[in-house]
């Protein structure tokens, strides 16, 4: 912890009605010139306007910054964190300048164990764009509930567009704008500091660089089984059966079965009813529809599919910003499982050094944390209970969480999760921040239930509600 001979805040600003992460920090210190750290920019698909919503905070953006943004996270590559760098690239191209740029290990290009998992996972992302572009999933999208998956998640993480993932392609230009020389890649257990801003420091929790722990998405106990990176018997399986659609032949070696027992169906599906077998005519009987498993190849692209999004998550960059007077800011992504798991794994900084006054826990960061950024808007296995929320003891906690009630409703998730909700509620007096909320209730919970007697948290919302923020003193 870094003595407090300073003073100065940092407001958080969340913009709202987005179901994306888009937060801004503004941090004054000591009469200085106001610094700014953006971290991710993006809506989801399906927002109304969502276009015209992130044009407004771009604008809000280069209004408030000036155009210098003299710190830029991303933390994963996913739309809702991404899409508003691509909806408004023009606008960042031409007005704003990047600083300083920090991304996970996972991205860095010269990292080998990166380089694997991104060629293990591109390599998958095209199976799902061949599939979700071919006609027959393109006809059927609306009569499948498997279908309509694998389209909208191949649509969320950028497989559909052809070429590079819109994820990747997004990265490269922010890259490019950054310049190499002001990129830096991310590793946990690293204790680093913007190069723009003094008297804040960074501690970084995640991703992980155990494998197990990047594939951990779901907790352990109970019916919920793990969900595995992107397996590849999976995609070989799913461009067997695109094979097959597009009329290709496929090598007797790469089907499942040796060939006295494979039964070519194209020949049966052409005989007539009256030549069929008895148990053909049973198969084929229209009666039997919902029981045939003609399709049912479907369901695994639907599983792998969502796996590729629950993995993608999971290699979010977790940042504790912590203020000259110990405080802590957690901004995590979307992190889920295994990634919080692993913030165990490792002291910050990961070697001790005794003249610096030691490495931290992860009991540590999180005792002092005064402002969370909830998880993957609030989901059911983003947040920790007992190794996460439960030890986030400081009484001056708020928690802000980026999520649209309606939008999630109408796509049948369950955000925010009732349990974490009413957790995270609890935890922190009512002082829970949302995106979509009634401002009046949230203006009087922090009137009636302040963070503390003196330099308590202050909000301020935008006139037009575009964003809400949070102010914390140091």
């Amino acid at each position: 912890m870094t003595k407090n001979s300073t003073s100065g805040s940092v407001s958080v600003r969340m913009y709202r009605g987005i179901l994306g992460d888009c937060f801004l920090l503004r941090h004054e210190q000591d009469g200085a010139a106001v610094k700014h750290i953006l971290i991710d920019c993006g809506v989801l698909q399906g927002v109304a306007n969502a276009k015209g919503r992130m044009k407004d905070i771009v604008s809000d953006l280069l209004e408030t910054t000036g155009g210098k943004l003299d710190l830029l996270v991303v933390t994963h590559e996913h739309h809702d964190h991404l899409s508003g760098f691509l909806y408004e690239r023009d606008c960042f191209q031409k007005n704003f300048e990047i600083r300083e740029f920090w991304l996970a290990w996972t991205e860095n290009p010269n990292d080998p164990k990166a380089v694997m998992l991104h060629e293990r996972f591109d390599k998958a992302k095209n199976t799902l764009a061949a599939l979700a572009t071919h006609s027959k999933m393109t006809a059927l999208k609306d009569h499948d509930a498997h279908i309509t998956t694998v389209l909208e998640l191949s649509a969320f993480m950028g497989a559909a567009e052809g070429g590079r993932p819109t994820g990747a392609s997004t990265l490269t230009m922010l890259k490019e704008k950054a310049t190499p020389a002001r990129t830096r890649y991310l590793e946990p257990g690293d204790v680093v500091r913007p190069t723009e801003i003094t008297g804040l420091r960074a501690y970084v929790m995640g991703p992980p660089r155990n494998e197990e722990r990047l594939r951990k998405d779901l907790p352990s106990k109970g019916a919920a089984k793990e969900v595995y990176l992107t397996r590849q018997e999976d995609v070989h399986a799913i461009n067997l059966q695109l094979d097959h659609l597009d009329g290709h032949t496929v090598s007797a070696l790469d089907l499942p079965f040796a060939c006295p027992h494979q039964r070519p169906l194209d020949e049966i599906t052409q005989k007539k009813a009256t030549d069929r077998t008895i148990p053909q005519k049973l198969y084929y009987d229209p009666t039997a529809t919902k029981r045939k498993i003609d399709d049912e190849w479907y369901s695994s692209a639907e599983t792998l599919a969502l796996k590729m999004d629950s993995d993608t998550n999971n290699t979010s960059l977790v940042l504790a910003f912590e203020l000259p007077d110990g405080q802590v800011l957690l901004f995590p992504g979307d992190a889920q499982v295994g990634n919080w798991l692993s913030w165990a794994d490792q002291t910050y900084p990961r070697t001790p050094d005794p003249a610096q006054g030691g490495a931290l826990t992860v009991d540590d960061i999180l005792a002092r944390v005064t402002l969370y950024k909830v998880g993957h808007h609030c989901s059911h296995n983003a947040t920790l209970r007992q190794l996460g929320l439960e030890k986030m003891t400081d009484t001056r906690l708020v928690a802000m969480i980026p999520v649209v009630r309606q939008v999630a409703q109408d796509n049948d998730w369950n955000m925010p999760y009732p349990e974490l909700y009413e957790a995270l509620n609890t935890k922190t007096s009512q002082r829970v921040v949302i995106g979509d909320s009634v401002i009046a209730n949230e203006i009087a919970t922090f009137m009636t239930t302040p963070t503390a007697p003196q330099n308590r948290a202050v909000l301020a919302y935008h006139q037009k509600e575009l964003w809400v923020e949070i102010k914390i003193s140091f």
